[in-house]
């Protein structure tokens, strides 16, 4: 049996060791434009880049669908239209959009409370970038706890999920 005496030496003569890694350089390879490069070949501003990219996790991205995929098939399933499930609504449009009146007019015939979000300002540009909305309009619908059920872009997409018996599918025609 050891004493504790010879324990601390060996771990001393250990850390002194640890001091003198001498180890090979890693060459480090990543896709920058198109194809895979060494990064010490990078310039200052791809370098830069690199140091803020985002790592995809496989694993958490599939538990993530795993989720989703359950909260999905729970409205889909669900007994009540989708109608019945939302609770309320944040529209988002823009003063010039073209395509925003037709929308913002048939949401006005539903019986749903809502939010009217105008993107072109700062606040409801923010806004719009915590629902990460990109194109206007986009109106998302929410159930009671506050949760997305779905989104849509156009009176069309909205009709064909507020209103599924409204849609035409290939056994309807």
């Amino acid at each position: 049996m050891r004493t504790i005496k010879e324990i601390d030496k060996e771990i001393t003569i250990l850390k002194g060791s640890l001091e003198n890694v001498q180890g090979t350089k890693t060459e480090v390879y990543s896709r920058i434009v198109g194809y895979y490069r060494s990064l010490r070949n990078w310039n200052k501003g791809k370098r830069e880049e690199y140091n803020h990219r985002v790592t995809f996790n496989q694993l958490d991205s599939k538990s993530a669908l795993k989720e989703l995929n359950f909260e999905w098939q729970k409205v889909k399933n669900s007994p009540v239209s989708n109608l019945e499930a939302v609770a309320s609504y944040a529209y988002f449009y823009r003063k010039t959009c073209p395509n925003c009146p037709p929308v913002k007019n048939y949401l006005s015939t539903l019986d749903i409370s809502g939010a009217h979000v105008e993107v072109d300002d700062e606040e409801g540009f923010s806004e719009a970038a915590q629902f990460s909305v990109c194109s206007a309009p986009t109106v998302i619908f929410f159930d009671t706890e506050g949760r997305e059920i779905f989104r849509a872009v156009n009176v069309q997409e909205i009709k064909e999920k507020l209103e599924p018996s409204h849609t035409v599918t290939p056994e309807t025609v």
